[in-house]
């Protein structure tokens, strides 16, 4: 059975989810995010930010010594991703440069399957689909019968609690739930700010132009008479992205 965007309306509801996001990719990578929701939309959004220090790794390979350098975030304004059920924007932190985008034509097409579990005390049923080059599965309640999940995740008939890729490299599950049935479910949100976002295709472009900015800093930086960095298409932990685009 093929879902497309399917959900309940009627119950009056609102909460807040903590999550845990995890990349395993080279390296082990987590985040805390927090999902804010109501009947007509929800944020996630980073929480428990810190700064951290710039790390300079070396390694001798065969071709030579390798340097690796981990660059810090110093720009601490939260990451995140909202849903008002007929939009969708995110803004991610680059290099400290704030990349607010709206997405068009996310419309999840879900698998639903047999399988049922348990996360803490809800009951939940799993669901398939795929996204931009990676295969998902889905673990979503519908005691919490509102259309959201974490990250991009949405379009099932209720609340999505855990979801992770075939190959295990992103992983998201709820740590902590709270629900409230209330007459008033309102989410805070400035979209004054939503005049200047950018599209996809912008986001792909000003990503890779980040990168090369950020190359050319850290190469103004090298002692005198040493070769510049330069981008190894090649290198264990380059590319490594959840999405993988190819036609945008």
């Amino acid at each position: 059975m093929v879902v497309n965007k399917t959900y309940t309306q009627g119950l009056l509801i609102c909460g807040e989810i903590d999550y845990v996001q995890s990349t395993h990719f080279s390296r082990d990578f987590s985040k805390d995010f927090i999902l804010k929701f109501s009947n007509n939309h929800s944020i996630y959004k980073e929480v428990n930010l810190t700064k951290e220090e710039e790390k300079i790794k070396q390694a001798d390979k065969d071709e030579g010594l390798q340097i690796s350098i981990d660059v810090p975030r110093n720009n601490l304004n939260p990451e995140f991703f909202y849903n008002d059920r007929e939009n969708f924007y995110f803004m991610e932190v680059w290099y400290d440069n704030e990349l607010l985008v709206k997405e068009v034509g996310l419309a999840w097409q879900w698998d639903l399957k047999d399988e049922v579990k348990k996360i803490g005390k809800f009951n939940c049923q799993k669901a398939s689909s795929t996204f931009r080059g990676r295969e998902y599965t889905a673990w979503f309640t519908e005691e919490i019968p509102v259309p959201y999940g974490p990250w991009k995740f949405q379009g099932l008939s209720g609340l999505i609690l855990e979801i992770y890729d075939k190959d295990r490299v992103f992983h998201i599950v709820a740590k902590n739930v709270r629900i409230d049935k209330q007459r008033d479910c309102e989410i805070k949100v400035d979209r004054s700010k939503f005049n200047s976002a950018i599209t996809i295709e912008q986001y792909l472009k000003k990503k890779d132009e980040l990168i090369k900015e950020d190359f050319a800093r850290l190469s103004s930086r090298l002692p005198k008479g040493h070769d510049p960095f330069v981008i190894d298409e090649d290198c264990d932990d380059c590319k490594e992205e959840v999405e993988i685009f190819k036609d945008e």
